[in-house]
């Protein structure tokens, strides 16, 4: 009861806080909504508005307390009781004196689940985007929705709760203002039934040719990305020299749409784009290994749509060579779990040589349809237990995927181990001393 009551005041504090500054600040501010890809997307388009604006953005944070520290310039250490009375006390400081302008405020806004202070309800009582966007709608913490399904039928719980998850993430373009803008990917389904948006839409699609932005081509190899697209007529080509999934198309695109209702043309965005592309950490980065391998570091986390996309680019950019995948639980997912990593073990049969699985759920549900299949893998509950085999299995010239969850399992381990070049360590997800002490406590 006390911790309840220390905690909804904390928030109560940071929220009341985090509008005075927005108040303030006025910036205009983008909502980047959707189950998977919110940082890649919040990233390219602070790229983009970056090159002649001031702007603040989230940064991965996009929770009831990291949306409201992001927009106070604060950040947290250890997440003690003492810390965060400290981070209030400062939160007071930077509402009187922290005056520093800027333009845009980027905001991912995640919902981990359909209650407050978790769901995008409570978000929108913090900041009130004018711009809205989502990557896509899919599973995401669905263990959190689970008591809200009464069938007892898994596809009819998972049909219901992407449902729920897809009425939380639609508030967010729902609550836009007449003269906002809502950017919409209407091939993935659950948007494109999105109804009563009152902003202005902005439609992108590689299926629909009468889109405002539509997808012609995607052209992916190990040395380069490339998305032709058409804009009012016009046509338009974007190329990159890394190799990345297909679904980056969207984001690309995406964070065009913003950018133009931003007031940066479709061309000048390419142009900044093509020259300041960057990834954000434990995302599709693609690293030197050992024994001349091509480690596919996309370790920060696992959803299923997410994995499934991931395997495909591994197969996609392999081009022959060996396709090794470290693929660890998928978290979260509650009555759906061992469906979803039935369907994991499946995917890794048609898009993978070699298998290492890590975790407790995917030793459960997937090495079983792995094993069955006579699939060549390997299972292990934790990183420790996998160290060795993956070092003793891992052949020259191999592609190798790297994807898990983050819970306890914190796979950017094994990105580490496999680099070639250890200077890229600074290059993987959760760097500093808050991230080491955890990995510490999972060896």
């Amino acid at each position: 009861m006390i911790k309840r009551i220390v905690s909804n005041f904390l928030l109560l504090q940071l929220k009341i806080l985090a509008k005075i500054q927005i108040l303030k600040i006025k910036p205009t501010i983008i909502g980047v909504g959707g189950a998977a890809g919110k940082t890649s997307l919040s990233n390219f388009i602070s790229i983009i508005l970056r090159e002649k604006h001031k702007v603040r953005d989230t940064k991965g944070k996009n929770s009831e307390t990291g949306i409201p520290l992001s927009i106070l310039g604060l950040s947290v250490e250890n997440y003690s009781i003492l810390e965060w009375f400290k981070i209030i006390v400062l939160a007071y400081v930077k509402v009187i004196f922290d005056w520093n302008h800027y333009n845009f405020l980027i905001a991912e806004m995640g919902i981990d689940s359909p209650i407050e202070p978790k769901n995008m309800s409570y978000l929108l009582k913090i900041i009130r985007p004018k711009i809205g966007v989502l990557t896509n709608i899919a599973l995401e913490h669905s263990e959190y929705f689970d008591p809200l399904v009464k069938s007892e039928n898994q596809s009819d719980r998972k049909k219901k709760i992407l449902e729920i998850t897809s009425g939380q993430e639609e508030l967010l373009l729902r609550s836009l203002p007449k003269d906002g803008s809502a950017v919409l990917n209407i091939d993935d389904p659950q948007i494109a039934k999105i109804k009563d948006i009152k902003a202005t839409k902005i439609i992108v699609s590689a299926k629909n040719k009468n889109a405002d932005f539509f997808i012609k081509k995607i052209e992916v190899a190990i040395n380069k990305f490339n998305v032709q697209f058409s804009y009012n007529g016009d046509n338009y080509e974007i190329k990159l020299l890394v190799p990345l999934p297909s679904y980056y198309a969207y984001s690309l695109i995406l964070s065009i749409g913003v950018s133009v209702r931003c007031g940066v043309s479709v061309s000048k965005s390419i142009q900044i784009l093509e020259r300041n592309f960057s990834l954000p950490h434990g995302r599709a980065t693609i690293f030197e290994g050992i024994k001349n391998t091509k480690i596919i570091d996309s370790s920060y986390n696992n959803l299923p749509s997410a994995v499934v996309e991931m395997l495909e680019f591994l197969n996609q950019i392999s081009n022959k060579r060996r396709r090794v995948a470290v693929i660890g639980d998928m978290r979260e997912l509650g009555s759906l779990s061992l469906k979803e990593h039935k369907t994991l073990g499946e995917k890794l049969i048609k898009n993978t040589d070699l298998t290492i699985l890590i975790g407790p759920l995917t030793a459960m549900y997937t090495a079983p349809v792995l094993r069955k299949s006579k699939h060549f893998f390997y299972s292990f509950l934790t990183f420790t237990e996998a160290k060795k085999n993956i070092l003793e299995n891992i052949k020259q010239k191999d592609v190798i995927l790297i994807k898990g969850s983050q819970n306890t399992l914190y796979l950017e381990r094994v990105a580490q181990m496999l680099l070639k070049d250890k200077k890229d360590i600074v290059k993987l997800c959760r760097r500093g001393i808050f991230w080491d002490k955890r990995r510490s406590n999972t060896l």
